[in-house]
C-alpha cells in the first residue's frame, strides 16, 4: 500500500479518523472463479501496532478465502450488509453452515481450531468488517488443501508425509 495514500487518508490531530471510501480498495481473486472479494485495510492507514481491521465485500458467488483457522490469531467479523454462510468446523468432525444477516457477529478465538470461511450465495455483495490481532508468527492450517502456512518464516508446506522426529538426522 502507498504509504502517501495511507496520510492523505487519515485526518485529524492525531491522524486516527479515515473514511473508508479513501482507503486504496485491493482485491483478490482466483481465475477459477470460486474465491473474490475486495477489502479495504483501515488498520495501516490509521498506524495500528496491534490489531489488523478491514472492510471486505464478498462478491456475489464467491469464497472469501480458503477454508483455514489460526494457531496464535483471533479473528472477528461483523456483517454489515447483505447475506452470506458461515462455513465452519473442526477436522475429524462434521462441519456446519450458519446463514449471516447484518448485525452477526463472528469470533474465532485463538488456538480452538475452528476452520472457517465465508460464502456469498447471493446475487448482492456481501460486506463484514474484519478484526483480528497480529501475531507475526502464527501459523495457519487450511484443511481442505492439507497445508500449512508458518506466517513469520513466510512459507506454505503440506502436511504430508508427516517426518519423524529424528528424519533427516545423522
Amino acid at each position: 500500500m502507498d504509504t502517501n495514500q495511507e496520510q492523505a487518508a487519515a485526518r485529524g490531530r492525531f491522524k486516527n479518523v479515515v473514511q473508508a471510501s479513501q482507503l486504496p480498495e485491493s482485491t483478490w481473486a482466483r481465475e477459477t472463479g470460486k474465491y473474490g472479494a475486495a477489502g479495504r485495510e483501515a488498520a495501516p492507514a490509521l498506524g495500528a501496532q496491534g490489531l489488523g481491521y478491514a472492510l471486505v465485500s464478498l462478491d456475489p458467488g464467491r469464497r472469501s478465502c480458503p477454508f483455514h483457522f489460526h494457531y496464535s490469531e483471533e479473528e472477528m467479523f461483523y456483517v454489515l450488509s447483505g447475506a452470506g454462510v458461515l462455513r465452519q468446523g473442526k477436522e475429524g468432525e462434521k462441519e456446519e453452515e450458519l446463514e449471516l444477516a447484518p448485525g452477526d457477529f463472528v469470533s474465532f478465538p485463538a488456538g480452538t481450531g475452528i476452520a472457517h470461511q465465508f460464502i456469498n450465495r447471493t446475487e448482492e455483495p456481501f460486506v463484514y468488517l474484519a478484526v483480528s490481532n497480529i501475531v507475526k508468527g502464527d501459523v495457519c492450517v487450511y484443511p481442505d488443501s492439507d497445508k500449512i502456512l508458518f506466517r513469520g518464516a513466510r512459507t506454505m508446506v503440506r502436511r504430508s508425509p508427516v517426518l519423524e522426529y529424528f528424519d533427516g538426522e545423522l
